[in-house]
């Protein structure tokens, strides 16, 4: 291994698993770029939305945070996405989604799971996957 890299035991298998999540998403290249500009437009004016955590992680141990794309907003009916999150390399699995007030679907490591965003408030999300423990 390189001076200066650092091995973690379950990258390889987040990696894995979040290719393969990736990979069902009924649209895997994310939001158009006519929908990515809107929500640049729009973010900042914006104060409400979700935010939490993205990782993977063995039991009786604790999850490791993914880098990059970490998290995918769709729209009530689970169809179209309207958003993605993004977890920095200084802050691995950590995200924060700018978002109007409504019904959504958060899609990530841990599962799908439905969310109601109010006007104003931010709901806190921790999709973490249960990788089994090593021999």
């Amino acid at each position: 291994m390189r001076a200066g890299l650092r091995y973690h035991p379950f990258s390889i298998i987040i990696a894995v698993f979040l290719c393969a999540c990736r990979q069902s998403s009924s649209t895997p290249r994310g939001p158009s770029a006519q929908g990515q500009a809107a929500m640049q437009s729009i973010e900042s004016s914006i104060n409400s939305g979700v935010l939490g955590f993205a990782g993977a992680g063995a039991p009786f141990s604790d999850p490791e945070g993914v880098v990059g794309e970490c998290i995918w907003i769709f729209d009530a009916a689970n169809r179209t996405q309207v958003a993605q999150g993004d977890c920095a390399e200084a802050t691995p699995g950590k995200f924060r989604v700018p978002l109007r007030p409504g019904h959504y679907v958060v899609r990530g490591p841990g599962g799908n799971r439905s969310i109601e965003v109010k006007a104003g408030r931010w709901v806190k999300v921790e999709s973490v996957a249960s990788l089994p423990m090593a021999p």
